[in-house]
């Protein structure tokens, strides 16, 4: 049997384009690492935590549809460009090339995957299912840095820091706080349901508030292991004759 996969290709190769595009954050704050985050690692990323949280959480999500949202919330900016609301980008033109980018996904592959409900689904978070995807996305803005600030590479006082994020560059010097504090604090703000939102999706508050307890729960873990400086420490318990090996000669 003969199978048409030419879009399916396609869409393949759009994603492997998100592996060689930056997230724009690390740079603007001038995060010197040899190696930066890409959407797709961020993706990976948000699949990941969620795969670990999972159980925890309440038991009639749909799983599949959370990992759908988190594969193809970022997909746009394989056209655009991770564009964030700090860069030289005003906020109707990020939005305009946004909506020209994701209405191409749509007009060409929605065969291929539901890019309709899906991209715009998560942008209006429509289900609880994408509500769980944009916590998940705010979690990690957030461990990205706390990570980067555990590895002693965040400079608060850069001069290549964009100017545009340089009254939190003033909160973290007043508070001797580092940039993973900062973020950590900003995002942990963010994980909330509304009042609204519980109406919508039809939850109760004490529902609603569990699934915040599961998100802050696992952000404050990975804060006090960058403070207790443990967070780096998993390769230490590596069992030492699986990193040693000898190549053929």
């Amino acid at each position: 049997m003969a199978f048409d996969f030419k879009d399916e290709v396609r869409v393949f190769m759009i994603f492997d384009i998100l592996g060689d595009t930056l997230r724009s954050g690390p740079i603007e704050w001038a995060i010197k690492r040899e190696r930066l985050e890409s959407i797709k690692d961020h993706v990976f990323d948000l699949i990941l935590m969620y795969r670990l949280l999972e159980r925890y959480l309440p038991s009639d999500l749909n799983g599949s549809l959370v990992i759908d949202y988190l594969l193809v919330h970022d997909l746009a900016e394989a056209i655009t460009g991770d564009i964030t609301k700090f860069g030289s980008v005003s906020d109707d033109e990020r939005t305009r090339v946004s909506n020209i980018a994701t209405d191409y996904l749509i007009r060409k592959f929605n065969s291929v995957m539901d890019f309709c409900s899906l991209m715009i689904g998560f942008e209006n978070k429509s289900t609880i299912e994408a509500k769980i995807a944009s916590l998940f996305d705010s979690i990690h803005s957030a461990t990205t840095f706390i990570k980067y600030a555990a590895e002693g590479i965040t400079d608060i006082d850069d001069p290549d820091i964009i100017p545009e994020l340089k009254m939190y560059q003033g909160i973290a010097r007043e508070r001797n706080i580092d940039l993973g504090d900062v973020f950590y604090e900003y995002h942990r703000k963010k994980l909330n349901f509304t009042d609204e939102e519980c109406y919508r999706f039809k939850i109760t508050r004490e529902e609603a508030d569990y699934i915040i307890s599961v998100m802050t729960s696992f952000i404050d873990e990975f804060h006090d292991q960058k403070n207790n400086s443990t967070l780096l420490s998993v390769s230490d318990d590596f069992p030492k004759y699986a990193t040693q090996y000898k190549r053929k000669k």
